[in-house]
């Protein structure tokens, strides 16, 4: 079936964003900065990047939110800047991709979660893939500290940061009758305060090279790619997206490989191959579900649900 041209550029467009999120790790270790000062800087350029973005193509009635939802907000946008400090620090005890990898378990934590916190039924298909996932983070862990550079300090940082954005994504669930650019917004102003206190006046001291990856990280990893993302989310199926989002880890094992010439052990490997089949093969299962439920709707008008792989992650 030939693609309409809004689904060609929204395919494009995603691809693109994944392609960006795959060049996160580099800038941020390439700035030489530690991850506090990092995310800092990206949720108060993110913020302000996203911020224009609102204003320029729509109104938003902030009057009409209530306590509970700016409440909510907040919540998320601490959760956010925490999940992003351990994710970033996880980069230096373990390859970006293989952090990267091992990241995308987060999918099975909204899973578990799914039944208490929101009474939704736990499949036993789901389950399964997750204890194939979490047997693939035992190999990754029980192979670590070979050629890959890997020790266990990243695995448990990474895992860490994907209890943090599960969390995220949990109390975004909450918010879905509001337009998704304001929470990011909102999110990113909280992360900075949140982590301005730990921020000394040393941004008068950053190189060349430091302005460039956290400018960089900010507008375009950050405001540029979320924009991208709200336009291609709309417009693709589910299983699409779903698929589509491992171009993020694909990406950034290519710039491990060129950039850092990361060369994984077989056993890290084996590791890498029984995390990333399982989570494809639950979200193509997701995935079916999910049109099913949609072909028996009739005339019910619903938002979009924060799912497994909506938003996708973004690093």
């Amino acid at each position: 079936m030939t693609q309409s041209p809004a689904t060609r550029h929204a395919t494009l467009r995603m691809t693109l964003a994944m392609i960006l999120s795959g060049s996160i790790g580099v800038l941020v270790v390439e700035s030489g900065e530690n991850a506090v000062t990092v995310v800092f800087w990206r949720c108060l350029l993110g913020a302000m990047a996203i911020a224009a973005y609102v204003v320029l193509t729509r109104r938003v009635a902030l009057r009409a939110m209530s306590l509970r939802t700016w409440s909510l907000m907040a919540l998320s946008g601490i959760t956010m800047a925490a999940n992003w400090v351990f994710f970033f620090k996880a980069y230096s005890h373990a390859p970006i991709s293989t952090v990267a990898i091992v990241y995308h378990l987060y999918p099975f934590i909204l899973i578990l979660a799914a039944g208490p916190i929101f009474g939704e039924r736990v499949r036993a298909w789901s389950l399964c893939w997750a204890l194939v996932a979490f047997l693939g983070v035992v190999v990754i862990a029980t192979g670590s500290g070979g050629d890959a550079g890997i020790d266990l300090s990243g695995i448990v940082l990474t895992s860490i940061a994907m209890i943090f954005y599960a969390s995220t994504l949990l109390i975004a669930k909450r918010l879905q009758a509001v337009p998704p650019e304001l929470v990011s917004a909102i999110q990113l102003m909280v992360g900075a305060l949140a982590l301005l206190p730990y921020q000394t006046a040393s941004g008068g001291d950053f190189g060349a090279q430091t302005w460039v990856c956290l400018v960089t990280l900010g507008i375009v990893h950050t405001g540029l790619l979320y924009v991208l993302l709200y336009g291609a989310v709309q417009k693709l199926s589910t299983s699409a997206v779903a698929l589509m989002s491992f171009l993020y880890p694909a990406t950034a094992l290519g710039f491990d490989v060129v950039v850092y010439g990361l060369r994984p052990g077989p056993v890290q490997g084996a590791g890498i191959l029984l995390i990333v089949g399982a989570v494809l093969a639950e979200r193509l299962g997701q995935g079916g579900s999910q049109k099913l439920a949609v072909a028996v709707r009739t005339e019910e008008q619903k938002e979009p649900e924060v799912g497994l792989c909506n938003p996708p992650f973004l690093g």
